[in-house]
């Protein structure tokens, strides 16, 4: 139980520096936002099957989380991501996760995760696979249907 608690209070204390910290400014016209289809269908699979083998145990198959676990999908993440960028989930993602072992994939398979939370969230699927690279992500907003 007390290595649940350290747990728990580490992962508060990383999404609240996430929280507090400042979102790259980027021109308006250059802006996209996760409405517009910025990763596709077979990117969303391969996250699928990361996901069960590495996040499922604790987040759950339908991605809801229970008691300290964090919901991935649904109003819970809607309300927590809301105007923030991918940039801003994809570091928070990598920096907690998974949780034996912090930053432990590759970028690609973190941005592949990404992919299949936008899914299981309802975004859209476009062409092109959303990429690792950080000023790409700065510049795509999540955006919730408040």
């Amino acid at each position: 139980m007390a290595q649940l608690q350290r747990f728990w209070a580490a992962t508060t204390v990383a999404w609240a520096a996430i929280a507090v910290s400042e979102t790259v400014s980027v021109p308006e016209g250059q802006q996209r936002s996760v409405r517009d289809g910025v990763y596709t269908l077979g990117q969303a699979q391969r996250g699928k099957v990361v996901y069960a083998a590495q996040c499922e145990t604790c987040h759950k198959p339908d991605l809801r989380g229970e008691q300290m676990t964090p919901s991935l999908v649904g109003v819970s993440f809607a309300f927590r991501w809301n105007r923030r960028t991918l940039a801003d989930y994809f570091t928070g993602l990598r920096s907690t996760m998974p949780q034996s072992a912090p930053g432990g994939l590759s970028d690609a398979t973190y941005v592949d995760l990404v992919a299949y939370i936008l899914a299981e969230n309802d975004y859209p699927a476009g062409t092109a696979e959303l990429v690792p690279d950080p000023d790409t992500l700065s510049r795509i907003r999540i955006q919730a249907d408040f």
